[in-house]
């Protein structure tokens, strides 16, 4: 179960805050199936991938979705699940699972745009919905991806926009599953989109996610994983005039991390893209002041609590 849903923190002597509705943290099983999961999943053998596959589509078609199994490694745990279980043959035919190798899903159409995979996805996920089911769940498989460096900037972004689909009630989910030999690097970097995160150690010590009208930073930022949170901060998507982070379930940020915050805000204000800043401690904010951080960029600090 996830270790900080809704859970109290403290920061600098920072009274008690609420934080995101939307569930968040790690865990060491697959959660119950809901609306709007975006689940990382970090594998050692197949044998655990599979029990973990078992249990996120079993749980999608308790729930009335559509299936889709993504990645050769998906399709082969599908197939080797029998009834009661689950007949896999059964439900290809009837509509209710779907399959694509990870070239008819991501390599096909050419360079990886993440754009175009989530206006693939939208499409996918109301035509299921049409067809009567309450959304598409999908489960991919996709280390691939994540192990070549050169596309990993475009990965992210990806997995950002795919978090901000499935957050904002589109009748999208999905469990998102890596290999445990990928590196730390790689697996950092998409750990660290997923509100939700499965992995045998530690593989990112914050997660950007997507809650409500906001962009929630959970976890804690140091100097060693600010240059990740600037490159993930560059991924997030501006749909106006203003943007508000949530701090409310971050733990720690050092100087590193406020430069980054403040380099941010920065290149957002040259976009005409104002940055508001909620639920952060009074020590952030008194390190605000003291690094004259307002200087880089103007932000809105609210919310905060002594």
């Amino acid at each position: 179960m996830p270790c900080d849903t809704t859970a109290a923190l403290s920061l600098g002597g920072r009274a008690a805050y609420r934080v995101a509705v939307r569930a968040h943290g790690l865990v060491d099983e697959v959660p119950g199936a809901g609306p709007g999961d975006h689940l990382c999943w970090v594998y050692e053998d197949d044998a655990a991938f599979d029990e973990a596959a078992r249990e996120f589509l079993v749980g999608g078609l308790a729930r009335g979705d559509r299936l889709l199994c993504v990645g050769q490694r998906v399709i082969d745990s599908l197939q080797a699940l029998t009834p009661p279980t689950l007949d896999a043959a059964a439900l290809i035919a009837g509509g209710a699972v779907e399959t694509l190798t990870l070239a008819e899903a991501y390599e096909a159409a050419g360079p990886f745009l993440p754009e175009q995979q989530l206006a693939y996805y939208d499409a996918a996920t109301r035509r299921a919905m049409d067809d009567g089911y309450r959304g598409l769940r999908v489960i991919a498989e996709v280390s691939d991806l994540a192990a070549a460096p050169a596309q990993r900037a475009a990965l992210v972004r990806w997995e950002h926009l795919a978090d901000e689909y499935a957050a904002h009630g589109s009748g999208f989910s999905a469990m998102c599953a890596y290999r445990a030999d990928l590196g730390p690097e790689a697996l950092a970097d998409v750990a660290s989109v997923h509100p939700l995160v499965r992995a045998p150690e530690e593989v990112s010590s914050f997660r950007i996610f997507v809650d409500g009208d906001r962009i929630a930073l959970a976890g804690s930022v140091d100097t060693f994983s600010s240059d990740r949170l600037a490159r993930v901060l560059a991924a997030v998507r501006v749909r106006d005039d203003r943007l508000v982070l949530d701090l409310a379930a971050l733990g720690f940020m050092d100087v590193a991390g406020c430069r980054v915050l403040a380099r941010w805000a920065a290149d957002l204000w040259a976009h005409s893209v104002a940055l508001e800043v909620t639920g952060s401690s009074a020590l952030l904010r008194r390190m605000w002041q003291v690094l004259d951080l307002a200087r880089i960029a103007p932000v809105t600090f609210t919310g905060a609590l002594a």
